[in-house]
């Protein structure tokens, strides 16, 4: 076995420093990681131990495996769960004409959403290194020049992830001065909410930076805030459904389908804020490297976090039209805030929900800036954007990528204090989101190519159905395509001065001008130097069929 796939385990007393263990042969670390593991348990609690007291795994890239399978499913629901369960269920249900419609919607999308996180897991048991979708675009399209994949790592790198983080740390501090009574602070100190943004963004930055343990233990706890939260509105719905909480008088449920209006304006309109409630789950995949026992912890993680999702997401639902009728929707507030008002009174509804869902805002940004460290830091380290020897380096101490974590850090904020105001912030949130689909789509077509391609892979531990694969990117690609298309009025919402057409176009253009740092640098330097930077994407492939049952059993993942 070489180096790429190779575990190293901490030395403990007399093995020496990891630099010394670094220097040996393979063979000797990888049976002295073997002779380790046995009897190691695979804690799911970063920092606590069980009767062995084992450091962490380490890999050959100097990363350390510190999540289990309750931090890896906190990443997931990190990223998941902001703000759009507490106020997507008003607008799509407008959208339907009826709650019955909008629940079979929000069925249908988070099973189709399952079935891409799945692949996406598939995917990840076979290239068990961090960098997710950029790693998996490479090896499904290898020609020409693995333009895909590096189009991805530039736009999702260098835009896409900065610029989420930028959104999301604009908006987390509104909830606060809401609770707090302070609604003129929201809409006059526009600059003031940011500089509280980047404070936040930069104290969660630097946490992880210095330790992993830690990051993943707050990261647990706002998964766990998330979770409660979601747990109170589902409960509720729950014994609103079965009669044990008596209904407020309305027509929602009485009326069944009669009134439903689906036409092509308002399907597209829901089913695109439909699947950006259930986006996230792909973020594991951009830390699968430190995950351990990938092969259980990854499948099982996705699908255990996107499945519970799926049952509060629907209860949520069943909650809020038990007790709002539709006519009485206030766009202007959170759905959740109105029913809370209604079933707890005030201070639930205008304090304690909306600090949750704060806090739930800033768990995504601490999603964020874990997962998009490791981006940028697999972008350099696979070659496709330069200075990879700086953005791949691991601090000795931390075991973090500090260097692609200050990048991604330092974008964020252009992000966050650029964009003047208004229209122009707005359309930056919009523009996050038109390339993904893409990606997304083109992913999940990645999983059947390469099920064609390298059909006896010995590192794929996991399978997916190739037919939610499929329906999972023929959507993603047709909400892409979508966003070109008028969307629906709805009622209460004010209509945007900036056309709709313009945050999709720009996103096509500017994933078209990646193609020319994909050029200087997969053609043009490449040939002028000889440098052979895509030579890892065969070497990977070959080294893993020339794997026997024990090396797989050695690589423990």
């Amino acid at each position: 076995m070489s180096g790429i796939y190779t575990p190293i385990r901490a030395a403990v007393s007399s093995s020496g420093s990891l630099d010394e263990a670094r220097q040996r042969p393979l063979s000797i670390i990888t049976q002295q990681a073997l002779d380790e593991s046995v009897g190691s348990r695979d804690s799911d609690s970063p920092g606590l131990e069980g009767h062995i007291n084992k450091p962490a795994e380490i890999t050959e890239e100097g990363l350390r495996k510190e999540i289990g399978l309750f931090s890896a499913s906190s990443i997931i629901v990190g990223q998941v769960v902001g703000s759009g369960i507490f106020s997507t269920p008003a607008s799509v249900a407008l959208l339907c004409g009826t709650p019955y419609m909008a629940l079979i919607l929000w069925l249908i999308s988070g099973v189709v959403s399952l079935g891409g996180a799945l692949g996406s897991a598939e995917l990840g048991t076979m290239f068990p290194q961090n960098g997710g979708m950029i790693r998996y675009l490479a090896h499904a399209y290898r020609r020409p020049r693995a333009l895909v994949a590096t189009i991805m790592a530039y736009s999702v790198t260098f835009f896409c992830r900065p610029a989420a983080i930028a959104a999301n740390v604009a908006i987390f501090a509104q909830y606060f001065f809401y609770a707090a009574g302070r609604r003129d602070f929201i809409e006059s100190r526009d600059y003031l909410l940011r500089a509280i943004g980047a404070v936040a963004m930069t104290l969660l930055m630097v946490l992880n930076m210095v330790s992993v343990r830690w990051s993943l233990r707050l990261l647990n706890a706002f998964a766990v805030i998330k979770i409660i939260t979601l747990l109170i509105v589902s409960f509720t719905g729950f014994l609103l459904m079965v009669g044990a909480i008596e209904r407020t008088p309305g027509t929602n449920w009485s009326r069944g389908f009669s009134g439903t209006r689906l036409d092509a304006q308002s399907f597209a309109s829901a089913m695109t804020r439909l699947f950006w409630s259930w986006e996230g789950w792909s973020n594991v995949g951009y830390v699968v490297g430190e995950v351990k026992n990938v092969k259980r912890n990854l499948p099982l993680s996705l699908g255990l976090a996107m499945s519970t999702l799926a049952v509060l997401y629907i209860f949520a639902n069943v909650a809020y039209f038990s007790v709002i009728p539709l006519e009485d929707i206030d766009n202007g507030t959170l759905l959740a805030a109105q029913f809370m008002n209604k079933i707890f009174g005030k201070v639930m509804g205008q304090v304690i929900l909306p600090v949750c869902i704060g806090l739930s805002i800033l768990g995504v940004v601490m999603s964020e800036l874990f997962g998009g460290g490791r981006l940028m830091y697999t972008a350099g380290k696979t070659g496709f954007v330069p200075y990879g020897a700086m953005l791949g380096e691991i601090h000795p101490r931390f075991g973090t990528p500090i260097y692609a974590m200050t990048i991604i850090w330092a974008l964020s904020l252009v992000f966050l204090f650029a964009p003047p105001p208004g229209e122009a912030f707005d359309l930056l949130v919009d523009l996050v989101q038109e390339g993904m689909w893409y990606f997304y789509a083109l992913t999940a077509f990645g999983v059947i190519i390469l099920r064609r391609r390298l059909p006896h892979y010995p590192l794929r531990r996991f399978r997916s159905s190739l037919i939610l694969a499929f329906l999972f990117g023929a959507l993603s690609f047709a909400l892409g395509l979508l966003q070109f298309y008028p969307p629906a009025d709805i009622s209460g919402k004010e209509t945007r001065a900036v056309p709709y057409y313009l945050a999709p176009l720009l996103g096509v253009i500017f994933m078209a001008l990646c193609a020319i740092p994909w050029y200087l640098r997969m053609w043009r330097y490449a040939n002028r130097t000889g440098v052979q930077l895509l030579s890892w994407i065969n070497d990977e492939e070959q080294e893993v069929m020339q794997m026997t049952d024990d090396d797989i059993r050695l690589l423990g993942n």
